[in-house]
């Protein structure tokens, strides 16, 4: 041991005799941190935590120090053991690229989520199998619940086939110690490597303005990996880097993401396509007012074969051949039925900007018929009077867009009694908006 320092307290702190007292902190902070025996699960720390505590005692009382830096009292030094390097806590291996790292597995049920990190002191062949291991728990169970069990398999499966999580202040101080071992093993010229990548480390440390004691850990960092790579290496070495992404087990994670990939696009790719049906009336519908020569609607296969509908454009005339209407009216010509009762229907278009082409339809019998036609206007409305009690429904055309929709059935009663006559009287508003009093249901061509 050196006259300055005959007990080797300086060499366990890792400081040069000239430290201030800060510095002496700050290193006594950092190698708790690497040597304690909670952090050390595969390996015996007790002891040189003691000797750790022990140099810290003499040397952050200021008249300790003093007394334990005069020559004059230095005492015969016992002969310290050499640092034992960080072993993997997986194999248990010594390794000269170690790294702290984090993998995280998923494991959901229905509604119940639970992302666990997988951590420690790995080599790189322990990391990528951790890592494996992870991923693998995580496609087998981690998508099963809703809603974040996806969401949460999607980002580790991720964050594992990257690499993982390497805190940048835990592997700074873990390169420091482990390079400082192996020097003092006499193994030179991989200790400067290690000292290099723990420099790399060090810069990605981001301490916030509130962190003063992180902002002096990680400048103490590197001013001494700086001048420790700075010495004369006569034998200096460039490690491989084990930690590249391109191993064999990068291959597992981006092939099974790769499958899945795939699978989702065939499936999307073979979907059939989505093909808009409209519901139909309560009956089969022809739109002719009399018994015979009934229209039906094309069937579903000839419907999918049919070209698309052509953009709307309004007919210059009306079903009667005629010009529109300029005002609320039935449509000249053509038949009303069903016209021997008392019943009444004001159709209100009063909500809409746009003309509109209405069918009442009778749904007495087998077959639903219209009773009468009738053309409103924009912000129009009629009466359609004189209706035989019955069951009918409500048909129109937007004569702007071309959209065809049809009401829910509705029931006109009449009964006689010691007063007379008593029927019913409705009003229909035309609106798919709130207060409006009519159901709307999209309606395909045939069955208008």
């Amino acid at each position: 041991m050196s006259t300055r320092d005959p007990l080797g307290y300086y060499a366990v702190l890792e400081l040069h005799h000239e430290a201030s007292e800060e510095q002496i902190k700050a290193a006594y902070r950092r190698r708790a941190m690497v040597l304690h025996p909670d952090r050390n699960p595969g390996r015996d720390t007790t002891e040189q935590f003691q000797a750790l505590n022990e140099a810290f005692e003499a040397l952050s009382d200021s008249a300790a120090r003093a007394k334990y830096d005069t020559p004059a009292a230095a005492p015969t030094a016992p002969a310290q053991p050499p640092p034992e390097p960080i072993k993997c806590s997986a194999c248990g291996k010594v390794s000269a690229q170690p790294r702290v790292a984090v993998y995280r597995s998923v494991r959901s049920f229905l509604l119940v989520t639970i992302r666990k990190p997988i951590s420690g002191v790995f080599c790189s062949e322990c990391a990528q199998k951790k890592a494996l291991k992870a991923s693998a728990t995580t496609w087998l169970l981690g998508w099963w619940g809703l809603p974040w069990g996806p969401v949460y398999s999607v980002q580790a499966l991720l964050d594992n086939m990257f690499g993982g999580t390497h805190p940048p202040l835990e592997n700074a101080r873990l390169l420091a110690y482990q390079a400082y071992c192996f020097h003092a093993l006499g193994r030179h010229d991989i200790a400067f490597a290690i000292a290099e990548d723990g420099l790399k480390f060090c810069r990605k440390i981001r301490p916030t303005s509130r962190q003063a004691a992180l902002v002096i850990e990680r400048d103490d960092l590197d001013r001494r990996l700086k001048s420790f790579v700075a010495q004369e290496r006569p034998n200096a070495v460039r490690l491989k880097n084990s930690w590249k992404l391109a191993n064999r087990f990068f291959a597992f994670h981006a092939g099974a993401m790769g499958l899945v990939a795939a699978a989702i696009t065939l499936a999307i790719v073979n979907a059939p396509l989505y093909e808009r049906t409209f519901p139909k009336g309560p009956m089969p519908y022809s739109s002719q007012a009399l018994a015979a020569g009934a229209i039906t609607a094309p069937s579903a296969s000839v419907a999918r074969q049919m070209p698309p509908p052509p953009v709307f454009v309004r007919p210059r005339t009306a079903p009667n051949g005629k010009p529109w209407p300029m005002v609320a009216g039935y449509l000249n010509g053509e038949p009303q039925t069903r016209a021997g009762g008392h019943s009444e229907i004001t159709i209100d278009n009063g909500q809409n900007d746009s003309d509109v082409f209405v069918k009442l339809v009778s749904l007495s019998g087998n077959i639903a018929r219209p009773a009468r036609q009738i053309f409103i206007p924009a912000n129009g409305k009629f009466t359609i009077k004189s209706i035989e009690a019955g069951r009918y429904d409500v048909r129109y055309q937007d004569l702007k867009t071309g959209t065809r929709s049809r009401s829910d059935g509705l029931t006109l009663s009449e009964t006689a009694d010691a007063r007379g006559i008593r029927y019913s009287v409705m009003t229909l508003t035309l609106q798919r908006a709130r207060n409006g009093n009519m159901a709307i249901h999209d309606l395909a061509e045939g069955e208008f």
